[in-house]
């Protein structure tokens, strides 16, 4: 081997000694281009939030023992595009269906309520929206800016499938188009990719 073949990995090797991969604790080589976590917020929370700015309210109602809700928790709403797009369009709220705090509304107060014959019980405002019956695990629930129930929507949603339906209550094409019509002419959002920071 030549010199300079000898001398060109040699070279390369001490520049990414001096330079290279350098990396901090708080500092991570690879963001999302938007934030990485939904901004969850409480029922009341959202209640006063849409005095100063109205918006639509999406409800993910879920248990602690839930495991179908900790899987979304851990894909659907870690998606970039989901996570954009709910901070923007929608008050995000999570409610637990055992939540033994009462929830008050100028309507009314809503309080846990044990089942009988049954183990455990459901909050009254988990079983209000969803028209009644007690929740599906995990449920979403999109409501209009004046609380008003849009549609809930019983179980697991993955990404894809999610993202069609929060579009369609988001962007208000729930009222002009039908759902069979939406779902065949949905174009998926522009999908948001990782990008490269430097300290």
């Amino acid at each position: 081997m030549n010199r300079l073949g000898l001398l060109l990995p040699l070279t390369i090797l001490l520049l990414i000694g001096l330079f290279g991969f350098r990396t901090s604790p708080a500092t991570s080589l690879v963001q999302p281009v938007t934030e990485q976590t939904i901004t969850w917020m409480s029922f009341e929370e959202a209640m006063e939030a849409v005095k100063t700015e109205k918006r639509k309210v999406l409800i993910n109602i879920h248990t602690e023992w839930c495991g179908w809700c900790k899987h979304m928790d851990r894909t659907t709403f870690q998606d970039a595009n989901i996570v954009k797009f709910i901070n923007e369009k929608f008050y995000p709220v999570k409610l637990n269906a055992e939540q033994k705090e009462d929830i008050t509304t100028p309507e009314k107060v809503y309080k846990y309520e044990k089942r009988e014959g049954k183990e455990r019980g459901f909050h009254q405002l988990a079983i209000a929206l969803t028209m009644g019956r007690p929740p599906t695990l995990p449920s979403t629930v999109f409501l209009d800016e004046n609380f008003r129930v849009l549609q809930p929507i019983p179980g697991y949603k993955e990404p894809k499938t999610f993202e069609m339906m929060m579009t369609y209550y988001g962007d208000d094409h729930y009222k002009r188009t039908p759902w069979t019509v939406y779902q065949k002419t949905y174009v998926p959002l522009k999908e948001l990719k990782p990008t490269l920071i430097s300290e």
